[in-house]
């Protein structure tokens, strides 16, 4: 009756964002499809994320400019998100397991993240990309070998290194049909993917990196004109 409960909640918050912005992501990841639809406005979100077999469904509510909310369908996350100038607090779990993660701003653009994700205690910093200098992941995200370049191409762009202990080497760019491509290597697998969106993507790419939505902000500042 619980899960019945559940379903039906989350199947009624698709409805009221079923006319919002949308993104689809179609594609393979390994020997995976993927099929991901996010929709959403500015107060809330649905992201059905299909996975080979495997689905998630999360609900993302902004209760106010500075606080999100993100909750699933299975009830194996809930996590809190809140964003101040100089740091941004994520508590609660997801898919499971135990976050209480603290990311620090520098004005130069650097994120330090300190604390727990997912059961696990990362080191890492973030140097950003700002205008079209590279950015810089280093250290360890989930106890796993960080060093990621995110480099700004004219069309997107360009990711190569080390993730989670896995290798990256992706090119995100948008074609002349506006849609937006990812070809490469994500997590030490052939990843090629083909994205539609009336909104900026940057949310996905975020999702990818970090394996959380951040939802409601520009966090790795991947916003540019013409992408």
């Amino acid at each position: 009756m619980r899960k019945l409960i559940s379903i039906v909640a989350f199947m009624t918050f698709a409805a009221v964002t079923a006319n919002a912005s949308y993104i689809n992501v179609r594609g393979v990841w390994g020997t995976d499809a993927l099929n991901w639809e996010i929709r959403g406005d500015e107060k809330q979100q649905t992201w059905d994320l299909m996975t080979g077999s495997v689905q998630k469904i999360l609900a993302i509510q902004v209760t106010d400019a500075n606080n999100v909310q993100i909750t699933s369908a299975d009830g194996k996350s809930a996590l809190a998100i809140a964003y101040a100038p100089t740091t941004t607090l994520f508590k609660g779990q997801l898919d499971g397991r135990a976050v209480d993660l603290k990311v620090d701003h520098t004005n130069n653009g650097t994120h330090w993240f300190a604390g727990v994700f997912k059961n696990h205690r990362p080191s890492l910093r973030i140097d950003v990309p700002k205008n079209e200098n590279e950015g810089r992941a280093t250290g360890f995200y989930k106890n796993e070998l960080a060093d990621l370049y995110i480099l700004p191409t004219k069309m997107g762009y360009y990711l190569k290194g080390y993730m989670n202990g896995y290798w990256i080497d992706l090119d995100i760019k948008k074609n002349e049909d506006r849609t937006y491509s990812f070809e490469g290597s994500y997590l030490s697998k052939k990843m090629s993917l083909s994205v539609t969106a009336d909104t900026a993507i940057d949310d996905v790419i975020e999702y990818l990196l970090l394996d959380m939505p951040v939802p409601g902000v520009d966090f790795l500042n991947l916003k540019k004109e013409g992408f």
